[in-house]
């Protein structure tokens, strides 16, 4: 499950597809109710994203409530903060204990393409890297995911990602190429941002040499793999999947869950949908289960 309880930034990043930044932010009330029901459900694992997670004021006791152990004794879902990186330290101490996995974003090693491509702080890829380094400083029990976003301005960068990281210690448990999708801000700027397919893997390649370089796990997406693959859960408590590469709102979450109508949905592909969370947030050793 992709959990987006929050719309808003403190970026303004032109291949988003995230909700829009002025959706209003589920109440803590509401977004904690959503916590238990999937935890209850058996949910695996949850991705919390947005918008920026880490504006929410209740960030960290949703994290607790995700994280608790099941009333059967069973494990609780894995819980990973798909965040900007934005966030202080100070305030990362405070969610990084219930944390399974960390995803972060860096697009480029040229910084006049990322800086393009991460719009609203000139130190973005600083912060993103001190964060980086503090979780494998300090928080070795939380995996580390790195995203980069392929466009049509990164396609020189972005194979050249790991090049910021030089201590090998640093580097990312998983490295992610994403194909960008055209949903709502990537499809307001498509024309000037998307890649041709052919254009994508050719970046795919280069990232490929340069992970097996480094010895990183390189995992990637295609748009032709998006139907089937996602459930989200939006800030207006909205269930979210994709049908046909475009964003399909089904109803209420707990409509549907009162209703028994979230397990059998067609359009959530199962093996499609573990293989995309599994394949990213792999068990790590000592890490959680």
């Amino acid at each position: 499950m992709d959990f987006r309880p929050i719309g808003s930034c403190n970026l303004s990043c032109p291949f988003c597809f995230g909700p829009r930044h002025e959706t209003p932010t589920m109440r803590r009330e509401k977004a904690l109710r959503v916590a238990a029901a999937l935890r209850q459900e058996g949910v695996r694992g949850v991705v919390i994203s947005g918008g920026e997670p880490t504006l929410l004021p209740y960030l960290a006791e949703l994290v607790e409530e995700l994280s608790r152990p099941l009333p059967d004794g069973g494990s609780p879902p894995k819980v990973v903060l798909s965040t900007n990186g934005l966030a202080s330290l100070r305030e990362m101490e405070r969610i990084l204990p219930g944390l399974s996995w960390i995803a972060l974003p860096l697009e480029s090693a040229d910084d006049d393409e990322h800086r393009e491509l991460r719009k609203g702080v000139a130190a973005h890829r600083e912060r993103v890297l001190d964060l980086l380094r503090e979780v494998r400083k300090n928080h070795a029990q939380v995996g580390v995911k790195l995203g980069t976003v392929v466009t049509r301005r990164n396609v020189i960068g972005a194979p050249r990602v790991l090049d910021l990281i030089e201590e090998d210690s640093f580097l990312p448990d998983v490295w992610k190429t994403y194909q960008m999708s055209e949903t709502n801000y990537g499809a307001d700027n498509r024309d000037w941002l998307s890649v041709t397919d052919a254009e994508f893997e050719d970046v795919v390649q280069r990232c490929a040499t340069a992970a097996a370089a480094r010895g990183v796990s390189l995992r990637v997406y295609r748009n032709s793999m998006r139907t089937g693959s996602y459930f989200f859960i939006d800030p207006d408590g909205e269930a979210v999947v994709i049908d046909a590469g475009e964003e399909l709102r089904l109803g209420d979450f707990f409509d549907l869950l009162q209703h028994d109508e979230v397990r059998p949905l067609s359009l959530i592909n199962r093996a499609r949908n573990i293989e995309n969370f599994v394949g990213t947030y792999p068990d790590r050793a000592g890490g959680p289960i």
